[in-house]
């Protein structure tokens, strides 16, 4: 086999690395996508909680305020 039989077999087999790891990174940037949605929903959802936590601890002040409004 002559050298540039060889340099070319190693070509070919180099691009089809390449496309390998492109498809490769095309899945995982899917996968990573996937993650960063399902992130973004569970930070919403904890936003969420700690509004209707707050929302009710408001609402805890008050009752303790008339409470003591009451006793005096």
């Amino acid at each position: 086999m002559s050298i540039l039989d060889r340099l070319t077999q190693k070509v070919d087999e180099l691009l089809i690395r390449i496309n390998e790891l492109h498809e490769e990174n095309k899945k995982l940037q899917l996968e990573n996508n996937a993650l960063i949605t399902e992130s973004q929903e569970k930070d919403r959802q904890i936003n969420a909680l700690y509004d209707e936590l707050a929302l009710r601890d408001r609402g805890y002040e008050d009752l303790i305020n008339k409470i003591d409004e009451a006793k005096k």
